[in-house]
């Protein structure tokens, strides 16, 4: 008798404990189901911001791309115009060149011939020289220059750029070389219109 009582207490005592750790269990699941829902929502959320975010810059780095494929097409549409401008400019500094220096070396030779000398000619001739040199390096780096543009090059603004300031350098040489030129001419004729002709002086002696 006391055995069936012990025995029918001890099972009131698990149906108990079980019917009061069902409900407890369940809400622990119901928690963690809560929490894993949450933290899947914060993974789900983050990773569509970054692929918002991804999409915006695809979407920034597209547009550049086609901003810098119209300017290079418009380059392009333009680079035979600009090439042979700079191929004009190129072979305008040469024909320059090639002219002062057939005038100068006309000079010289008319020089010599006469047979007259003045003191500055050894210095008219040693600055025409130099000035010379610099106009010829100038006309050469113009020339190599000329034929560095192109649209599909690492940077054409910057070549273009380097041609202007050549060319003004190329001008500028050019000049100064003309200027010693003409100072050749100015000595050389100095001289000449200096001398006495024959003519001039048989006249001279006979009126005396």
């Amino acid at each position: 008798m006391r055995l069936l009582r012990r025995t029918g207490i001890l099972a009131i005592s698990t149906s108990v404990l079980v019917f009061i750790a069902t409900p407890a269990f369940a809400v622990a699941t119901s928690n963690a189901h809560a929490e894993t829902q949450t933290t899947n929502q914060q993974t789900t959320a983050t990773d569509q911001v970054a692929q918002a975010e991804q999409k915006a810059a695809d979407a920034k780095a597209n547009a550049q791309t086609r901003l810098s494929d119209a300017k290079l097409k418009a380059c392009q549409n333009r680079e035979t115009a600009i090439t042979n401008i700079m191929s004009r400019l190129s072979d305008r500094g040469q024909k320059q060149l090639a002219l002062f220096s057939s005038i100068a070396d006309k000079t010289e030779t008319f020089y010599t011939q006469k047979g007259k000398t003045i003191s500055t000619y050894d210095a008219l001739v040693a600055d025409l020289a130099a000035k010379k040199a610099l106009a010829q390096t100038a006309v050469q780096t113009i020339t190599s220059s000329s034929t560095a543009f192109t649209c599909d090059g690492t940077d054409p603004k910057s070549v273009a750029a380097t041609f202007k300031d050549n060319l003004k350098a190329e001008i500028t040489a050019l000049n100064d070389y003309k200027t010693a030129v003409k100072n050749l001419i100015v000595g050389v004729k100095s001289v000449q219109q200096t001398t006495t002709t024959p003519s001039t002086t048989d006249t001279s002696k006979g009126s005396n």
